[in-house]
């Protein structure tokens, strides 16, 4: 909607490029709930799987600027999360239900081993699956993700986010949406998220995800442990002014896991660094790939 109102001129080339390239709208299931996913090439073209999993009420087009940049050499997934999305919504929702998503489209876009990328919470919801199920993924690359060790004491509560409230016009919708944790980020990359965020229901517009998610992400107290039975590589990648995690965070990461990597800092960005470093971001990302 917006961007299709703007010039050329201002949207950035590579943004460009980028949305010229959809992807195919897909579902899988697990347990009865149904899982929205994009996808670029199919298991048929033979190609290396590569497979982005959104953060914590986010969906798939928060990785629709960046996941096109692959499709040349890879099978692409870009999945959604049950709650989130166009995905459908769990009575209760568990540490371990978000990670059988993640199996789950796996296999139904038949994903070979693929390289799963995973932002935030859902970068430690990858690290869940991969200890899990670690004979379906070739490595990760986990994205300003935040893991509780058991001596930080108990889980913070954090506040429900979200509400059942229509909004008359797609505008005052838009005007309500906010990052969390709130930072700097492209103008049309937030209105472009802000879009994607909403759904149209009768009398306005209002929130895809499911309001009745936890406020915090629901996490298991001992990330230790499920570091520990990770086999595979896993690279870590953070934002230097991030509120989510910091150094001495991802060295902790790395030094538990059994295949250790040096984490990689992306310079003057924040926790939503695909949105204040974009083009740092798929920089990263293809050097890792290579």
């Amino acid at each position: 909607m917006f961007l299709a109102e703007m010039t050329a001129a201002e949207i950035p080339s590579w943004l460009q490029r980028a949305l010229a390239r959809p992807g195919v709208s897909r579902y899988a299931d697990n347990g009865g709930v149904a899982l929205h996913y994009l996808e670029w090439n199919d298991a048929a073209s033979g190609l290396p799987g590569l497979l982005f999993v959104p953060g914590y009420r986010a969906h798939a087009r928060w990785w629709d600027f960046i996941a096109p940049m692959f499709a040349d050499r890879f099978h692409v997934v870009v999945m959604e999360l049950s709650g989130m999305g166009d995905s459908g919504r769990r009575a209760e929702y568990r540490p371990g239900d978000f990670a059988g998503d993640i199996v789950a489209v796996t296999r139904h876009s038949g994903l070979r081993a693929p390289i799963g990328i995973g932002h935030s919470y859902g970068g430690s919801r990858l690290l869940y699956a991969c200890s899990g199920q670690p004979a379906m993924f070739a490595r990760a690359i986990v994205v300003d993700s935040y893991v509780h060790f058991a001596d930080m004491g108990p889980i913070e509560d954090y506040p429900s986010i979200g509400s059942r409230r229509v909004h008359l016009t797609l505008d005052a919708a838009l005007a309500r949406f906010r990052l969390s944790p709130e930072q700097p980020a492209h103008p049309a990359l937030l209105r472009y998220l802000a879009e994607g965020s909403l759904r149209e229901v009768e009398g306005g517009w209002t929130w895809k995800f499911d309001i009745e998610l936890p406020g915090g992400g629901p996490t298991e107290a001992d990330g230790a442990a499920v570091l520990r039975r990770i086999p595979i590589p896993v690279h870590l990648v953070w934002g230097e002014h991030s509120l989510v995690v910091d150094e001495q965070c991802m060295r902790r990461v790395a030094a538990t896991l059994p295949l250790r990597h040096e984490p990689i800092m992306v310079p003057d960005a924040h926790h939503h660094l695909m949105l204040d470093q974009p083009v740092a971001t798929i920089g990263i990302l293809q050097a890792l790939l290579a």
